[in-house]
């Protein structure tokens, strides 16, 4: 009897020790004490992947009342640039598109068709803002989605080889960025093999590498009766006059900028070269990189709820040979923006 009362006592000891150490765990708790735990945040699509990044007006401070701005939503604006340009000396018609590549609310795509519109496949996608894409599928290097559309079926030496000297890669959704491969054309294509990105457009020239300003000297120097002597093809003219222009830069600060230029249209809008679009691109935007995308008739700009009705094209595009916003070209390679 006495050994079983020194085990109940020792037992009752251990047991009471345990409850004072650990706490009720839920007996006599007060019911109004909240719960610490912290609760599980869901995404949030606002905050930025890269917070480090400090970021800055992207239009220069000096030129911003050259230029109507519409911030369509946090993130996505619009520039509308109609007036006479002291870099071209010549009346111009430029529009842009901004996107804040950290904002985690677009995605950026990619798209290969047999020879849609811009605003067929803009609207089909339900993008929000577009542009044409590459040059001639044989030209230039284009990956989709993981898979190697083309990787320049030209030869060396052709008149057409020099398209694809920079491109603009991808992973889908915001990680856009902009490579130069260089002028030698079999060693650009070798980088591009090379490289992870799941989307990737080859292009040419690139107008900046890192705020280099490749586009001011790749043509060269030549009187513009020189120019017009070379064959179209021929990158010295290609370049070295005036057409419209299609182009794809990005900052320092991660912005994407997709940018029109008109042209062909005489005292409206008469287009630039490709020195011209690279300081005009640095004097108003300044950004760490510039690739020149398919111009002339091809150059074509899509904002949803903006310009033309029905198309949403707000820049002016010359196949009807009218100055209105109906003349866009069935392209195959688009650049659209999504929202996520």
């Amino acid at each position: 009897m006495m050994k079983f009362t020194k085990l109940t006592i020792a037992f009752l000891s251990v047991f009471f020790c345990l409850v004072v150490a650990c706490g009720s765990d839920g007996i006599n708790d007060d019911p109004k004490t909240p719960d610490v735990t912290e609760p599980v945040t869901p995404n949030e699509p606002d905050e930025p992947d890269n917070p480090s990044v400090v970021k800055v007006p992207t239009l220069q401070k000096n030129v911003q009342d050259e230029w109507k701005i519409d911030s369509i939503d946090d993130g996505f604006i619009y520039y509308n640039y109609e007036r006479y340009d002291d870099v071209s000396k010549a009346q111009q018609i430029v529009n842009v598109l901004e996107i804040d590549l950290l904002s985690n609310k677009y995605k950026v795509e990619f798209t290969y068709n047999n020879g849609d519109s811009l605003s067929t496949t803009a609207q089909v996608r339900g993008a929000i803002g577009g542009i044409n894409g590459g040059y001639e599928q044989e030209a230039i290097y284009i990956r989709i989605n993981g898979t190697n559309i083309s990787e320049v079926t030209l030869p060396e030496g052709h008149l057409r080889y020099w398209k694809h000297d920079g491109a603009l890669y991808s992973d889908g959704k915001s990680d856009i960025g902009i490579i130069y491969g260089g002028r030698n054309g079999k060693a650009a294509i070798d980088t591009y093999k090379q490289h992870s990105a799941k989307y990737l457009l080859a292009s040419a020239p690139t107008l900046i590498d890192d705020y280099n300003p490749l586009g001011e000297t790749f043509v060269g120097n030549y009187t513009m009766e020189q120019l017009e002597s070379f064959d179209y093809e021929d990158y010295r003219r290609h370049q070295g006059v005036r057409h419209p222009r299609t182009v794809v830069a990005v900052t320092e600060d991660k912005d994407l900028l997709l940018v029109t230029i008109d042209g062909r249209w005489a005292g409206k809008a008469e287009g630039m070269s490709a020195k011209e679009v690279t300081l005009f691109l640095k004097k108003h935007f300044n950004p760490q990189y510039a690739l020149n995308m398919d111009g002339g008739g091809s150059t074509t700009m899509y904002v949803k709820g903006k310009g033309a009705a029905k198309t949403d094209v707000v820049n002016y595009p010359t196949d009807n040979g009218v100055f209105n916003h109906y003349g866009q070209r069935r392209v195959t390679t688009h650049i659209i923006v999504k929202r996520k």
